[in-house]
């Protein structure tokens, strides 16, 4: 069962190696994937939204863990690895929903990859992409060290922005 997903996985993140991110201008709509085991305050994520733009349309947190019972009761869309399906497919609807979405920018806080959260990864519309080393350096753009608390990695996310910023 899992050669089928681990497959499909491989092809979609070989898929990624020719795509060059491009930082955007303006960032309207954002997705957040992050690990439910690491805190992060809602003040935490505010800072983090309104580093990046104080008028944006759409935000999307997806929460991930590998223990499906850790994500009860907080609110979906989810990410597990049963989200996964036999063929490496993701079968629940509010991800497929977050999938067919563009976004100016993708940011993942998790301290340790999954096979499903590398497909969900490769499947997003981003421009741009940012996570931390512990995922495969073919999903992210802007590759951070990983960190298990938020404020350093707001601190580290910002610093790194800011260089790509007044570059671009």
């Amino acid at each position: 069962m899992n050669f089928f997903a681990k497959r499909t996985v491989k092809q979609q993140l070989s898929l990624l190696d020719s795509r060059v991110g491009v930082k955007p201008a303006t960032i309207r709509r954002m997705v957040f994937v992050h690990d439910a085991d690491l805190d992060i305050t809602e003040a935490q994520f505010k800072d983090m939204v309104d580093f990046f733009s104080p008028e944006y349309k759409t935000i999307e947190r997806v929460y991930f863990h590998l223990n499906t019972k850790m994500l009860e009761g907080l609110p979906k869309p989810h990410l597990h690895p049963k989200s996964l399906d036999w063929r490496g497919r993701i079968s629940e609807d509010d991800l497929k929903f977050v999938i067919l979405q563009p976004y100016d920018i993708a940011i993942h806080f998790v301290q340790h990859s999954a096979l499903s959260l590398a497909s969900f990864s490769a499947q997003l519309k981003a421009s741009f992409r940012i996570g931390p080393f512990c995922m495969d350096t073919r999903l992210n753009d802007l590759v951070l060290p990983t960190r298990l608390d938020f404020g350093g990695f707001l601190s580290d996310l910002k610093n790194y922005y800011n260089k790509i910023n007044s570059h671009a």
